[in-house]
């Protein structure tokens, strides 16, 4: 007698997506719908709290609320770093799921050490020049 074939793939490899978009798109809703400048349930900076220096995610969520309204311009204002960075994640993103549907093995571009090297070095000097007070450097920091 002879046993039956093990199936290794499950019957739906993408069920997570059914948790993780619903909950993505509540957090883009309540983004969109609730001002993180006008109300006090999002979360404070810590490092900023304590210590008054501005960390490389200062101002992310009022840059992403402004994003959520297509305002590109005060987003910049907000977090500089974060929305130059975005096409960038939304690259690494598009090719992580390309890989996993087709099933290629190719190496990520972000995972590179270079690359890892190179994020890493903007996100000190960044974080470095939006702390200095003086003229042209207060620009990086959120308003």
């Amino acid at each position: 007698m002879r046993a039956p074939p093990v199936i290794s793939r499950r019957p739906f490899p993408y069920a997570w997506l059914l948790l993780v978009l619903p909950m993505l798109l509540l957090g883009v809703f309540i983004l969109f719908r609730f001002n993180p400048t006008q109300y006090a349930f999002y979360p404070r900076c810590a490092l900023y709290t304590m210590t008054g220096i501005y960390c490389p995610g200062c101002g992310c969520l009022r840059a992403l609320h402004e994003l959520t309204h297509g305002h590109v311009l005060t987003a910049l204002r907000d977090n500089l770093l974060l929305v130059l960075a975005m096409p960038l994640l939304a690259v690494d993103f598009w090719q992580y799921f390309y890989r996993r549907v087709t099933g290629h093995v190719s190496q990520l571009w972000v995972t590179r050490p270079f690359v890892i090297k190179c994020a890493i070095a903007a996100i000190i000097l960044f974080t470095l020049l939006r702390n200095i007070h003086a003229a042209p450097f207060t620009w990086l920091a959120p308003p």
